[in-house]
C-alpha cells in the first residue's frame, strides 16, 4: 500500500510540475491551444537544409540546429533523450552531414528538452558541451517535470558566461546570457550564409515566462540585452527550438522546398526583427502586469 501511495504521490507531483513548465510558456507570438501535446509529441520532422550551412532536424516538440563549420560542426541544443540523439544523428545522416564530426554541443537551458540528447552525443562522438555553470547547477538539482529521467544529464565540458565566444573554423557563436526562463539560461548570435550571401541570426534560449514577480524583472531585463545585442550585430534571422511557436512548421516546410533565389522565410529583414521583438517585450511586459 505504501509503494503504490507513493507512485500516485510522485505522479501527481509530477505532472503539476510538468503543468507548470508548461504554462509558463510565453512567446512573441500567441501559443498554440494545444502546447501540452505538441511537447510530448515526438514524432519526428523532416530534416531540412535551412541556409547554405544551417540544418533543421527534430521532432514537433523540439528541434536541434546544425551549424556546419569549415572544421567541424556546432549543434544547438540536443532535444530530450537518448532516442532523440538518434534522431538528430539519422536526420543529419539523411542531409549528408557526418555527426561524427560535431564537436560543440551548446545548451541553451538547464531543461531536458534541450540538454536530454547531450551525453549520447558526448559519448559516442566525443563533443564538448557547453552551457552556463549556474544552468549546469540548476539542471542537476531537478529530476521531476522537463527535468526527469527521460533525459541524460550531461558532463558539462565548457563553461560559459555573457559575451564569450565558441569558435569552430569560420563559424563564431557568440554568447548572451538571458536569465529568467532558468537562472542561467543563453542565447546566441552567429552568422550564416543563404544562397551565396552572408546573414546574422539570433536564437532566443529561454522561451517561456517565469511566474515569480522578481523572476519575470529579470526576464524582461534579459529581452532588453538580447534585443540591444541582436540590433547592433544586425540581425536579420530569428530562430527557435520550438517550431510549434508562430509559423515555425510552415516555414520549414517552405525553407526545405524552395529554390535557390526564392525568399528563405526565416529571414525576416530589419521590420520583421522589429516586429519580433515588439511582440517579446509586450508578451513580458503584459505578464509583469499580472500579479
Amino acid at each position: 500500500m505504501y509503494k503504490i501511495l507513493k507512485k500516485v504521490i510522485f505522479s501527481i507531483i509530477t505532472a503539476v510540475t510538468i503543468f507548470s513548465y508548461v504554462s509558463e510558456i510565453a512567446m512573441a507570438s500567441e501559443p498554440p491551444a494545444d502546447i501540452m501535446k505538441l511537447l510530448h509529441n515526438n514524432n519526428p520532422l523532416e530534416p531540412t537544409k535551412v541556409f547554405d550551412d544551417l540544418y533543421c532536424v527534430g521532432s514537433v516538440s523540439v528541434v536541434a540546429w546544425v551549424l556546419k563549420t569549415s572544421d567541424g560542426i556546432i549543434l544547438i541544443d540536443s532535444m530530450w533523450d537518448d532516442h532523440d540523439a538518434e534522431t538528430i544523428i539519422n536526420g543529419m545522416e539523411s542531409l549528408g552531414l557526418d555527426p561524427s564530426e560535431i564537436k560543440y554541443i551548446l545548451i541553451s537551458h538547464g531543461h531536458g528538452d534541450h540538454y536530454g540528447g547531450a551525453n549520447y552525443l558526448r559519448d559516442k562522438f566525443g563533443a564538448k558541451v557547453v552551457m552556463t555553470k549556474v544552468d549546469a547547477e540548476f539542471m542537476y538539482s531537478l529530476t521531476t517535470g522537463p527535468n526527469s529521467s527521460r533525459s541524460p544529464k550531461p558532463p558539462v565540458d565548457i563553461y560559459v558566461k555573457n559575451g564569450d565566444e565558441i569558435t569552430l573554423g569560420d563559424k563564431t557563436v557568440k554568447i548572451l546570457e538571458t536569465p529568467g526562463h532558468t537562472p542561467g539560461g543563453i542565447s546566441f548570435i552567429f552568422h550564416i550564409v543563404n544562397d551565396g550571401k552572408e546573414h546574422t541570426a539570433v536564437l532566443w534560449g529561454g522561451t517561456g515566462i517565469p511566474r515569480n514577480a522578481k523572476e519575470k524583472l529579470t526576464y524582461k531585463t534579459s529581452v532588453t540585452h538580447f534585443e540591444k545585442e541582436s540590433k547592433e550585430a544586425g540581425a536579420t534571422i530569428e530562430l527557435t527550438a520550438h517550431l510549434f511557436v508562430g509559423d515555425g512548421f510552415k516555414n520549414l516546410d517552405t525553407a526545405r522546398n524552395r529554390k535557390k533565389g526564392e525568399a528563405n522565410p526565416f529571414i525576416l529583414g530589419k521590420s520583421g526583427m522589429d516586429d519580433y521583438f515588439k511582440a517579446l517585450n509586450k508578451s513580458i511586459d503584459d505578464a509583469i502586469l499580472v500579479k
